[in-house]
Protein backbone atom coordinates (compact mmCIF):
# COMPACT_ATOMS: atom_id res chain seq x y z
CA UNK A 1 0.00 0.00 0.00
CA UNK A 2 1.41 3.43 -0.98
CA UNK A 3 2.19 6.02 1.66
CA UNK A 4 2.04 9.81 1.83
CA UNK A 5 4.12 12.36 3.71
CA UNK A 6 2.25 14.68 6.08
CA UNK A 7 3.96 17.90 7.14
CA UNK A 8 2.76 19.24 10.49
CA UNK A 9 2.70 22.92 11.61
CA UNK A 10 6.00 22.54 13.50
CA UNK A 11 7.70 21.42 10.28
CA UNK A 12 8.00 17.76 11.26
CA UNK A 13 7.03 15.08 8.73
CA UNK A 14 5.28 11.78 9.29
CA UNK A 15 4.46 8.94 6.91
CA UNK A 16 0.87 7.65 6.65
CA UNK A 17 -0.96 5.26 4.32
CA UNK A 18 -2.64 6.93 1.34
CA UNK A 19 -6.28 7.57 2.21
CA UNK A 20 -5.47 8.54 5.80
CA UNK A 21 -7.91 11.10 7.13
CA UNK A 22 -7.04 14.25 9.09
CA UNK A 23 -8.76 12.79 12.16
CA UNK A 24 -6.32 9.85 11.92
CA UNK A 25 -3.42 12.30 11.82
CA UNK A 26 -4.84 14.00 14.92
CA UNK A 27 -5.07 10.67 16.75
CA UNK A 28 -1.47 9.90 15.84
CA UNK A 29 -0.38 13.21 17.39
CA UNK A 30 -2.42 12.87 20.59
CA UNK A 31 -5.82 11.54 21.73
CA UNK A 32 -6.56 14.95 23.26
CA UNK A 33 -6.04 16.74 19.94
CA UNK A 34 -8.31 14.23 18.21
CA UNK A 35 -10.99 14.84 20.83
CA UNK A 36 -10.81 18.62 20.39
CA UNK A 37 -10.51 18.58 16.59
CA UNK A 38 -13.25 20.34 14.60
CA UNK A 39 -11.84 20.64 11.08
CA UNK A 40 -8.48 20.46 9.30
CA UNK A 41 -6.49 22.79 7.10
CA UNK A 42 -4.85 20.82 4.27
CA UNK A 43 -2.45 22.70 1.99
CA UNK A 44 -4.20 25.90 3.05
CA UNK A 45 -7.73 24.61 2.35
CA UNK A 46 -10.27 23.68 5.02
CA UNK A 47 -11.02 19.93 4.98
CA UNK A 48 -13.48 17.62 6.70
CA UNK A 49 -11.74 15.58 9.37
CA UNK A 50 -13.02 12.46 7.63
CA UNK A 51 -11.97 13.39 4.06
CA UNK A 52 -9.15 11.10 2.82
CA UNK A 53 -5.72 12.49 1.99
CA UNK A 54 -4.58 11.16 -1.38
CA UNK A 55 -1.13 12.77 -1.66
CA UNK A 56 1.59 14.50 0.35
CA UNK A 57 0.15 17.43 2.27
CA UNK A 58 0.65 20.07 4.90
CA UNK A 59 -1.92 19.35 7.61
CA UNK A 60 -3.06 21.49 10.53
CA UNK A 61 -5.76 20.35 12.95
CA UNK A 62 -8.08 23.16 14.01
CA UNK A 63 -9.74 23.20 17.42
CA UNK A 64 -12.14 25.62 19.17
CA UNK A 65 -9.19 27.96 19.67
CA UNK A 66 -9.16 28.69 15.91
CA UNK A 67 -11.70 31.22 14.51
CA UNK A 68 -12.28 29.14 11.37
CA UNK A 69 -13.39 26.21 13.52
CA UNK A 70 -16.35 28.16 14.92
CA UNK A 71 -17.49 29.14 11.43
CA UNK A 72 -17.45 25.48 10.32
CA UNK A 73 -19.21 24.44 13.54
CA UNK A 74 -22.00 26.98 12.96
CA UNK A 75 -22.34 26.04 9.29
CA UNK A 76 -22.85 22.46 10.45
CA UNK A 77 -25.44 23.68 12.97
CA UNK A 78 -27.30 25.36 10.06
CA UNK A 79 -27.41 22.00 8.26
CA UNK A 80 -28.65 20.36 11.46
CA UNK A 81 -31.49 22.89 11.62
CA UNK A 82 -32.36 22.33 7.95
CA UNK A 83 -32.43 18.56 8.50
CA UNK A 84 -34.81 19.08 11.43
CA UNK A 85 -37.09 21.29 9.32
CA UNK A 86 -37.26 18.69 6.54
CA UNK A 87 -38.16 15.94 9.01
CA UNK A 88 -40.96 18.06 10.49
CA UNK A 89 -42.12 19.80 7.28
CA UNK A 90 -41.15 17.57 4.32
CA UNK A 91 -42.58 19.87 1.62
CA UNK A 92 -40.21 22.70 2.54
CA UNK A 93 -37.69 23.80 -0.12
CA UNK A 94 -34.16 24.83 0.80
CA UNK A 95 -32.45 28.15 0.16
CA UNK A 96 -29.03 28.85 1.64
CA UNK A 97 -27.74 28.37 5.18
CA UNK A 98 -24.46 30.08 6.03
CA UNK A 99 -22.66 30.77 9.27
CA UNK A 100 -22.74 34.39 10.41
CA UNK A 101 -20.72 36.49 12.85
CA UNK A 102 -22.98 35.53 15.76
CA UNK A 103 -24.55 32.28 14.65
CA UNK A 104 -26.22 31.02 11.49
CA UNK A 105 -29.43 31.12 9.51
CA UNK A 106 -31.22 29.08 6.88
CA UNK A 107 -33.67 30.33 4.26
CA UNK A 108 -36.71 28.13 3.58
CA UNK A 109 -39.50 28.33 1.02
CA UNK A 110 -42.77 27.11 2.46
CA UNK A 111 -46.35 28.13 1.72
CA UNK A 112 -47.39 28.02 5.37
CA UNK A 113 -45.70 30.55 7.68
CA UNK A 114 -43.62 29.14 10.51
CA UNK A 115 -44.93 29.97 13.99
CA UNK A 116 -43.13 30.46 17.32
CA UNK A 117 -44.39 26.99 18.25
CA UNK A 118 -42.77 25.62 15.08
CA UNK A 119 -39.43 27.12 16.09
CA UNK A 120 -39.65 25.30 19.42
CA UNK A 121 -40.43 22.03 17.61
CA UNK A 122 -37.49 22.59 15.26
CA UNK A 123 -35.09 23.06 18.16
CA UNK A 124 -36.40 19.93 19.86
CA UNK A 125 -35.96 17.96 16.62
CA UNK A 126 -32.41 19.32 16.31
CA UNK A 127 -31.63 17.94 19.76
CA UNK A 128 -33.06 14.59 18.75
CA UNK A 129 -30.93 14.47 15.59
CA UNK A 130 -27.87 15.65 17.52
CA UNK A 131 -28.26 12.76 19.97
CA UNK A 132 -28.41 10.27 17.08
CA UNK A 133 -24.80 11.08 16.15
CA UNK A 134 -25.64 11.38 12.44
CA UNK A 135 -22.62 11.66 10.12
CA UNK A 136 -22.08 14.61 7.79
CA UNK A 137 -21.26 12.67 4.65
CA UNK A 138 -19.56 14.30 1.67
CA UNK A 139 -20.54 13.07 -1.78
CA UNK A 140 -19.15 14.01 -5.19
CA UNK A 141 -21.76 14.35 -7.92
CA UNK A 142 -21.42 15.08 -11.68
CA UNK A 143 -23.00 18.42 -12.50
CA UNK A 144 -25.55 17.13 -15.03
CA UNK A 145 -26.62 14.32 -12.72
CA UNK A 146 -27.01 16.78 -9.84
CA UNK A 147 -29.10 19.17 -11.91
CA UNK A 148 -31.45 16.35 -12.90
CA UNK A 149 -31.74 15.15 -9.32
CA UNK A 150 -32.52 18.56 -7.82
CA UNK A 151 -34.95 19.34 -10.64
CA UNK A 152 -36.85 16.12 -9.87
CA UNK A 153 -36.89 17.14 -6.19
CA UNK A 154 -38.44 20.49 -7.15
CA UNK A 155 -35.40 22.32 -5.75
CA UNK A 156 -35.15 24.99 -8.48
CA UNK A 157 -33.12 27.28 -6.22
CA UNK A 158 -30.45 24.61 -5.81
CA UNK A 159 -30.44 24.10 -9.58
CA UNK A 160 -29.78 27.81 -9.99
CA UNK A 161 -26.84 27.71 -7.58
CA UNK A 162 -25.37 24.56 -9.15
CA UNK A 163 -25.67 26.06 -12.63
CA UNK A 164 -23.77 29.15 -11.49
CA UNK A 165 -21.22 27.85 -9.02
CA UNK A 166 -20.56 24.16 -9.57
CA UNK A 167 -17.73 22.66 -11.57
CA UNK A 168 -18.16 19.52 -13.64
CA UNK A 169 -18.20 17.59 -10.37
CA UNK A 170 -19.44 19.19 -7.14
CA UNK A 171 -19.74 18.25 -3.49
CA UNK A 172 -22.94 17.57 -1.57
CA UNK A 173 -23.49 16.84 2.11
CA UNK A 174 -26.06 14.54 3.63
CA UNK A 175 -27.28 14.48 7.22
CA UNK A 176 -29.81 11.85 8.13
CA UNK A 177 -32.27 10.24 5.70
CA UNK A 178 -33.93 13.40 4.35
CA UNK A 179 -31.32 16.12 4.09
CA UNK A 180 -28.95 16.55 1.14
CA UNK A 181 -27.56 19.86 -0.01
CA UNK A 182 -25.21 21.29 -2.62
CA UNK A 183 -22.42 22.56 -0.37
CA UNK A 184 -18.68 23.10 -0.53
CA UNK A 185 -18.31 22.34 3.17
CA UNK A 186 -16.42 21.45 5.21
CA UNK A 187 -18.39 20.19 8.21
CA UNK A 188 -17.86 18.53 11.55
CA UNK A 189 -17.80 14.70 11.41
CA UNK A 190 -21.21 14.14 13.02
CA UNK A 191 -24.17 15.84 14.65
CA UNK A 192 -22.98 14.90 18.16
CA UNK A 193 -20.14 17.43 17.81
CA UNK A 194 -22.66 20.29 18.06
CA UNK A 195 -23.05 20.64 21.80
CA UNK A 196 -24.72 23.99 22.47
CA UNK A 197 -27.21 25.65 20.13
CA UNK A 198 -30.41 27.68 20.14
CA UNK A 199 -33.05 28.57 17.55
CA UNK A 200 -33.55 32.31 17.97
CA UNK A 201 -35.96 34.01 15.61
CA UNK A 202 -37.79 34.17 12.31
CA UNK A 203 -37.71 36.85 9.62
CA UNK A 204 -38.78 37.36 6.04
CA UNK A 205 -36.26 37.35 3.20
CA UNK A 206 -36.02 37.19 -0.57
CA UNK A 207 -34.17 34.56 -2.53
CA UNK A 208 -30.66 35.96 -3.06
CA UNK A 209 -31.78 39.31 -1.67
CA UNK A 210 -33.79 40.10 -4.81
CA UNK A 211 -37.23 41.51 -3.97
CA UNK A 212 -38.46 40.12 -7.29
CA UNK A 213 -37.34 36.64 -6.29
CA UNK A 214 -39.06 33.98 -4.22
CA UNK A 215 -40.20 35.01 -0.75
CA UNK A 216 -38.35 33.02 1.88
CA UNK A 217 -38.66 32.44 5.60
CA UNK A 218 -35.32 32.90 7.36
CA UNK A 219 -34.77 31.11 10.66
CA UNK A 220 -31.90 32.40 12.77
CA UNK A 221 -29.99 30.38 15.33
CA UNK A 222 -26.69 30.35 17.14
CA UNK A 223 -24.24 27.72 18.32
CA UNK A 224 -21.21 27.70 20.61
CA UNK A 225 -18.67 25.13 21.67
CA UNK A 226 -19.85 25.16 25.28
CA UNK A 227 -23.14 25.64 27.10
CA UNK A 228 -21.58 28.44 29.16
CA UNK A 229 -20.67 30.40 26.02
CA UNK A 230 -24.22 29.96 24.73
CA UNK A 231 -25.77 31.08 28.02
CA UNK A 232 -23.46 34.12 28.15
CA UNK A 233 -24.52 35.07 24.63
CA UNK A 234 -28.22 34.64 25.41
CA UNK A 235 -27.78 36.88 28.47
CA UNK A 236 -26.09 39.41 26.21
CA UNK A 237 -29.13 39.31 23.92
CA UNK A 238 -31.41 39.98 26.87
CA UNK A 239 -29.25 42.93 27.91
CA UNK A 240 -29.37 44.19 24.33
CA UNK A 241 -33.19 44.10 24.42
CA UNK A 242 -33.17 46.28 27.54
CA UNK A 243 -30.91 48.74 25.72
CA UNK A 244 -32.74 48.54 22.38
CA UNK A 245 -32.62 52.07 20.97
CA UNK A 246 -36.08 51.64 19.43
CA UNK A 247 -37.51 50.99 22.89
CA UNK A 248 -35.55 53.83 24.48
CA UNK A 249 -36.40 56.20 21.65
CA UNK A 250 -40.11 55.71 22.30
CA UNK A 251 -39.84 55.81 26.10
CA UNK A 252 -37.76 59.01 26.05
CA UNK A 253 -39.75 60.58 23.19
CA UNK A 254 -36.63 61.04 21.05
CA UNK A 255 -37.72 59.87 17.59
CA UNK A 256 -40.35 57.93 15.67
CA UNK A 257 -40.92 56.22 12.33
CA UNK A 258 -44.27 57.19 10.83
CA UNK A 259 -46.13 54.54 8.87
CA UNK A 260 -47.86 57.15 6.70
CA UNK A 261 -44.48 58.58 5.64
CA UNK A 262 -42.85 55.18 5.09
CA UNK A 263 -40.30 52.88 6.73
CA UNK A 264 -36.68 53.84 7.23
CA UNK A 265 -37.42 57.57 7.48
CA UNK A 266 -36.69 59.06 10.90
CA UNK A 267 -38.65 61.82 12.61
CA UNK A 268 -36.63 63.44 15.39
CA UNK A 269 -38.91 64.82 18.12
CA UNK A 270 -37.94 67.98 20.06
CA UNK A 271 -35.93 66.10 22.70
CA UNK A 272 -34.17 64.00 20.09
CA UNK A 273 -33.52 67.07 17.96
CA UNK A 274 -31.78 68.79 20.89
CA UNK A 275 -29.53 65.75 21.44
CA UNK A 276 -28.76 65.65 17.72
CA UNK A 277 -28.00 69.40 17.63
CA UNK A 278 -25.54 69.07 20.50
CA UNK A 279 -23.75 66.23 18.72
CA UNK A 280 -23.70 68.03 15.37
CA UNK A 281 -22.48 71.32 16.87
CA UNK A 282 -19.64 69.52 18.63
CA UNK A 283 -18.68 67.68 15.43
CA UNK A 284 -18.66 70.90 13.39
CA UNK A 285 -16.43 72.58 15.99
CA UNK A 286 -14.03 69.63 15.87
CA UNK A 287 -13.89 69.72 12.06
CA UNK A 288 -13.07 73.45 12.07
CA UNK A 289 -10.39 72.97 14.73
CA UNK A 290 -8.73 70.27 12.61
CA UNK A 291 -8.60 72.29 9.42
CA UNK A 292 -11.72 71.01 7.66
CA UNK A 293 -13.74 73.49 5.62
CA UNK A 294 -17.53 73.18 5.94
CA UNK A 295 -19.66 72.75 2.82
CA UNK A 296 -23.33 72.21 2.06
CA UNK A 297 -24.46 70.32 -1.03
CA UNK A 298 -27.84 69.52 -2.66
CA UNK A 299 -29.87 66.40 -1.91
CA UNK A 300 -30.45 65.63 -5.58
CA UNK A 301 -28.50 65.88 -8.83
CA UNK A 302 -28.76 65.05 -12.51
CA UNK A 303 -28.27 61.41 -13.41
CA UNK A 304 -25.28 62.47 -15.53
CA UNK A 305 -23.33 63.17 -12.34
CA UNK A 306 -23.89 59.60 -11.16
CA UNK A 307 -22.89 58.28 -14.58
CA UNK A 308 -19.59 60.13 -14.33
CA UNK A 309 -18.97 58.90 -10.78
CA UNK A 310 -19.88 55.30 -11.70
CA UNK A 311 -22.72 55.00 -9.19
CA UNK A 312 -25.30 54.96 -12.00
CA UNK A 313 -24.12 51.50 -13.04
CA UNK A 314 -22.35 50.07 -9.99
CA UNK A 315 -24.64 51.31 -7.21
CA UNK A 316 -27.98 51.60 -8.99
CA UNK A 317 -29.78 48.93 -6.96
CA UNK A 318 -29.14 50.91 -3.77
CA UNK A 319 -30.38 54.21 -5.20
CA UNK A 320 -33.91 55.53 -5.36
CA UNK A 321 -35.67 55.51 -8.72
CA UNK A 322 -34.68 58.37 -11.02
CA UNK A 323 -37.04 61.32 -11.50
CA UNK A 324 -37.72 62.70 -14.98
CA UNK A 325 -37.95 66.50 -14.90
CA UNK A 326 -38.31 68.93 -17.79
CA UNK A 327 -34.56 69.27 -18.43
CA UNK A 328 -33.10 65.91 -17.42
CA UNK A 329 -33.27 62.85 -15.16
CA UNK A 330 -32.46 63.54 -11.52
CA UNK A 331 -31.63 61.25 -8.61
CA UNK A 332 -31.48 61.51 -4.83
CA UNK A 333 -27.90 61.24 -3.62
CA UNK A 334 -26.81 58.01 -1.89
CA UNK A 335 -23.50 59.61 -0.89
CA UNK A 336 -21.71 62.94 -0.81
CA UNK A 337 -18.49 62.09 -2.69
CA UNK A 338 -19.32 63.44 -6.18
CA UNK A 339 -20.61 66.71 -4.71
CA UNK A 340 -17.37 67.37 -2.86
CA UNK A 341 -15.48 66.46 -6.02
CA UNK A 342 -17.38 69.19 -7.91
CA UNK A 343 -16.53 71.78 -5.25
CA UNK A 344 -12.83 70.89 -5.51
CA UNK A 345 -13.05 70.99 -9.29
CA UNK A 346 -14.70 74.42 -9.34
CA UNK A 347 -11.37 76.26 -9.55
CA UNK A 348 -7.75 75.61 -10.40
CA UNK A 349 -5.72 74.29 -7.46
CA UNK A 350 -2.01 74.60 -6.70
CA UNK A 351 0.09 72.22 -4.65
CA UNK A 352 0.27 75.11 -2.15
CA UNK A 353 -3.52 74.79 -1.64
CA UNK A 354 -3.31 71.13 -0.66
CA UNK A 355 -4.46 69.40 1.40
CA UNK A 356 -8.04 70.54 0.85
CA UNK A 357 -10.30 69.09 3.54
CA UNK A 358 -14.04 69.41 2.89
CA UNK A 359 -16.53 68.32 5.57
CA UNK A 360 -20.31 68.08 5.60
CA UNK A 361 -23.05 66.68 7.75
CA UNK A 362 -24.74 65.52 4.58
CA UNK A 363 -28.09 63.76 4.37
CA UNK A 364 -28.15 60.87 1.90
CA UNK A 365 -30.82 58.44 0.71
CA UNK A 366 -30.41 54.75 -0.02
CA UNK A 367 -32.96 52.24 -1.14
CA UNK A 368 -32.88 49.68 1.64
CA UNK A 369 -35.26 46.76 1.14
CA UNK A 370 -38.20 46.68 3.52
CA UNK A 371 -37.07 43.47 5.21
CA UNK A 372 -33.66 44.74 6.35
CA UNK A 373 -34.49 48.12 7.93
CA UNK A 374 -33.94 48.34 11.67
CA UNK A 375 -34.67 51.43 13.78
CA UNK A 376 -31.87 53.98 13.37
CA UNK A 377 -29.39 51.30 12.26
CA UNK A 378 -30.64 50.57 8.72
CA UNK A 379 -32.68 53.39 7.21
CA UNK A 380 -33.49 54.98 3.87
CA UNK A 381 -32.45 58.50 4.84
CA UNK A 382 -29.60 59.42 7.18
CA UNK A 383 -27.02 62.11 7.85
CA UNK A 384 -23.31 61.32 7.60
CA UNK A 385 -20.46 63.21 9.23
CA UNK A 386 -18.61 62.97 5.95
CA UNK A 387 -15.33 64.44 4.74
CA UNK A 388 -13.10 64.24 1.68
CA UNK A 389 -9.42 65.16 1.65
CA UNK A 390 -7.63 66.06 -1.59
CA UNK A 391 -3.86 65.84 -1.17
CA UNK A 392 -0.53 65.11 -2.82
CA UNK A 393 1.05 61.64 -2.59
CA UNK A 394 3.58 63.00 -0.09
CA UNK A 395 0.78 64.15 2.22
CA UNK A 396 -1.18 60.89 2.30
CA UNK A 397 0.36 59.36 5.41
CA UNK A 398 0.02 62.46 7.57
CA UNK A 399 -3.59 62.93 6.45
CA UNK A 400 -4.45 59.32 7.29
CA UNK A 401 -2.87 59.75 10.73
CA UNK A 402 -5.02 62.83 11.23
CA UNK A 403 -8.19 61.00 10.18
CA UNK A 404 -7.50 58.04 12.46
CA UNK A 405 -6.65 60.30 15.39
CA UNK A 406 -9.90 62.20 14.80
CA UNK A 407 -11.87 58.92 14.86
CA UNK A 408 -10.12 57.77 18.06
CA UNK A 409 -10.70 61.14 19.73
CA UNK A 410 -14.41 60.93 18.93
CA UNK A 411 -14.62 57.48 20.51
CA UNK A 412 -12.79 58.62 23.64
CA UNK A 413 -14.99 61.70 23.95
CA UNK A 414 -18.08 59.53 24.07
CA UNK A 415 -16.57 57.10 26.56
CA UNK A 416 -15.55 54.25 24.24
CA UNK A 417 -12.14 52.91 25.20
CA UNK A 418 -12.42 49.45 23.65
CA UNK A 419 -12.05 49.45 19.87
CA UNK A 420 -10.20 47.71 17.06
CA UNK A 421 -9.19 48.41 13.48
CA UNK A 422 -9.13 46.44 10.23
CA UNK A 423 -7.02 47.21 7.16
CA UNK A 424 -8.67 45.93 4.00
CA UNK A 425 -6.20 45.29 1.16
CA UNK A 426 -6.40 44.08 -2.44
CA UNK A 427 -5.46 40.68 -3.91
CA UNK A 428 -2.33 41.87 -5.69
CA UNK A 429 -4.26 42.22 -8.93
CA UNK A 430 -4.92 38.50 -9.32
CA UNK A 431 -8.68 38.80 -9.88
CA UNK A 432 -8.71 41.92 -12.03
CA UNK A 433 -11.62 43.32 -10.00
CA UNK A 434 -9.66 46.18 -8.46
CA UNK A 435 -9.08 49.56 -10.07
CA UNK A 436 -5.74 51.38 -10.04
CA UNK A 437 -2.15 50.32 -10.67
CA UNK A 438 0.05 48.13 -8.49
CA UNK A 439 2.14 51.22 -7.62
CA UNK A 440 -0.98 53.09 -6.45
CA UNK A 441 -2.09 50.19 -4.28
CA UNK A 442 1.37 49.80 -2.77
CA UNK A 443 1.57 53.53 -2.03
CA UNK A 444 -1.88 53.57 -0.41
CA UNK A 445 -1.55 50.37 1.61
CA UNK A 446 1.90 51.32 2.90
CA UNK A 447 0.63 54.75 3.93
CA UNK A 448 -2.28 53.20 5.81
CA UNK A 449 -0.01 50.68 7.55
CA UNK A 450 2.52 53.32 8.59
CA UNK A 451 -0.28 55.52 9.90
CA UNK A 452 -1.53 52.77 12.20
CA UNK A 453 2.03 52.13 13.39
CA UNK A 454 2.55 55.80 14.21
CA UNK A 455 -0.57 55.73 16.39
CA UNK A 456 0.29 52.33 17.94
CA UNK A 457 -3.09 51.18 16.66
CA UNK A 458 -3.45 47.41 16.50
CA UNK A 459 -4.84 46.54 13.10
CA UNK A 460 -6.00 43.27 11.58
CA UNK A 461 -5.19 42.90 7.89
CA UNK A 462 -8.15 41.72 5.79
CA UNK A 463 -6.75 40.49 2.45
CA UNK A 464 -8.96 40.90 -0.62
CA UNK A 465 -11.54 42.93 1.34
CA UNK A 466 -10.77 46.39 -0.05
CA UNK A 467 -13.22 48.45 -2.06
CA UNK A 468 -12.54 48.15 -5.79
CA UNK A 469 -11.24 51.74 -5.83
CA UNK A 470 -8.77 51.55 -2.92
CA UNK A 471 -7.77 50.12 0.48
CA UNK A 472 -9.43 51.26 3.71
CA UNK A 473 -9.21 51.18 7.49
CA UNK A 474 -12.38 50.45 9.48
CA UNK A 475 -12.47 51.44 13.15
CA UNK A 476 -14.87 49.32 15.20
CA UNK A 477 -15.94 49.92 18.78
CA UNK A 478 -17.04 47.42 21.40
CA UNK A 479 -20.12 48.52 23.33
CA UNK A 480 -21.10 47.98 26.97
CA UNK A 481 -22.29 44.42 26.36
CA UNK A 482 -19.49 43.33 24.04
CA UNK A 483 -21.07 43.96 20.65
CA UNK A 484 -18.85 45.15 17.79
CA UNK A 485 -19.98 48.17 15.75
CA UNK A 486 -18.27 49.59 12.68
CA UNK A 487 -18.22 53.38 12.80
CA UNK A 488 -15.38 55.33 11.19
CA UNK A 489 -13.87 54.39 7.83
CA UNK A 490 -10.76 55.94 6.29
CA UNK A 491 -11.12 55.08 2.60
CA UNK A 492 -8.54 55.60 -0.14
CA UNK A 493 -10.00 56.37 -3.58
CA UNK A 494 -8.09 56.19 -6.88
CA UNK A 495 -11.13 56.16 -9.11
CA UNK A 496 -13.13 59.36 -8.59
CA UNK A 497 -10.20 61.74 -9.14
CA UNK A 498 -9.56 60.01 -12.47
CA UNK A 499 -13.22 59.84 -13.51
CA UNK A 500 -13.67 63.56 -12.88
CA UNK A 501 -10.27 64.55 -14.26
CA UNK A 502 -9.17 66.28 -11.04
CA UNK A 503 -5.90 68.18 -11.14
CA UNK A 504 -3.59 70.41 -9.19
CA UNK A 505 -0.56 72.29 -10.46
CA UNK A 506 2.55 70.82 -8.90
CA UNK A 507 5.79 72.51 -7.88
CA UNK A 508 7.12 71.54 -11.33
CA UNK A 509 4.44 73.65 -12.99
CA UNK A 510 2.70 70.59 -14.45
CA UNK A 511 -0.78 69.19 -13.81
CA UNK A 512 -1.03 66.19 -11.45
CA UNK A 513 -3.91 64.07 -10.17
CA UNK A 514 -4.58 64.46 -6.42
Amino acid sequence: MSSIQVTLPDGSRQSFPAGTRPIDVARAISPRLAKEAIVARVNGELYDLTRPLESDAKVEILTPKDPEALEVYRHSAAHLMAAAVLELFPDTKLGIGPATENGFYYDFKRDTPFTPEDLQKIEEKMRELQARDLPYERKLTPKEEGLRKYAEMGEHMKCELIQERAGEVFSEYTLGPHFIDFCRGPHVPSSSYIKAFKVLSLAGAYWRGDEKGDQMQRIYGTAFFTQKELEDYLRQLEEAKKRDHRKLGKELDLFSIQELAGPGLIFFHPKGAIVRKILEDWMREQCLARGYQPVYTPHVARADLWKTSGHYNFYAENMFTRMSLDDAEYQLKPMNCPFHILIYQDRLRSYRDLPVRLAELGTVYRYERSGVMHGLMRVRGFTQDDAHIFCTPEQIEDEVVGCLQFAIDVLHTFGFEDYSAELSTWDGGASGKYDGSADQWQLAENALRRATERLNLKVKVMPDEAAFYGPKIDVKLVDAIGRLWQLSTVQFDFTLPRRFGLEYIGEDGKAHQP
